[in-house]
């Protein structure tokens, strides 16, 4: 787990499966305007079905959207993994 928050997905033991979906989470995170239907294909092609495909989306969304009010109204990040980093 360290490896996955730290972003080492390379050190991280994922599946072929898992790391195709953190790529994708990760495209929808920073720019989702880019996301493709290619790109969702190639979930599928890796074996995650449509719903799971989605709850990742909405996921992924879900966090964006209460980081962004967290930060509106000034709430400090938690340090709930146990990292003893509190980014700001």
């Amino acid at each position: 787990m360290t490896a996955i928050v730290e972003g080492k997905l390379d050190e991280a033991g994922l599946t072929a499966a898992e790391r195709a979906l953190l790529e994708y989470v990760e495209l929808i995170t920073r720019a989702a305007y880019r996301s493709t239907p290619e790109d969702v294909e190639k979930l599928r092609v890796a074996g995650w079905k449509e719903e799971q495909i989605s709850e990742a989306v909405y996921i992924a969304a879900l966090f964006a959207f209460f980081n962004r009010v967290a930060d509106a109204f000034g709430v400090p990040s938690q340090d709930y993994l146990g990292t003893g980093k509190l980014t700001p």
